[in-house]
């Protein structure tokens, strides 16, 4: 079933192309400008706006209908609000990964393959310890 935004985007992209079908075939019966421009001021130039913001409103309605998004909401979800993530607290890790990273760092967000980080992991350096991440700037200590 198509949701309502769609439909009315729709509906409306269909009303803009009628009447400028209408309207190219009542000016192209017309010999002289004078007489063409009734018919382009009455059927024309509103089909035109019809069709441009009925095109507008498809291209911004969802095109998919209760999947989840990444941010973790669905597009026509009732509350719009995020779902709330697992609770996570230290430094952690992503397996083959270089970086270190925050419990809130949002590149964790929908990963379900973290390691908790050890003293290994938080020493740095060339022994093969992580680096900071750059986006959530995870230091050696959990207090930061």
């Amino acid at each position: 079933m198509i949701d309502p935004p769609r439909r009315i985007a729709a509906a409306l992209t269909g009303a803009g192309v009628a009447l400028c079908v209408l309207g190219w075939y009542q000016i192209a019966g017309q010999p002289t400008v004078p007489q063409q421009l009734p018919y382009l001021a009455s059927a024309t130039i509103p089909g035109a706006a019809l069709l441009g913001s009925g095109l507008v409103l498809l291209l911004r309605a969802p095109l998919t209908r209760g999947v989840p998004r990444p941010g973790g909401r669905a597009p026509n979800g009732p509350s719009g609000a995020r779902t709330a993530a697992p609770a996570r607290e230290g430094l952690w890790r992503v397996p083959d990964g270089r970086y270190l990273h925050t419990a809130d760092c949002p590149l964790l967000d929908g990963r379900t393959d973290l390691a908790a980080a050890d003293g290994k992991d938080a020493a740095g350096g060339p022994e093969g310890g992580l680096r900071p991440c750059p986006l959530c700037r995870a230091a050696a200590d959990p207090g930061r």
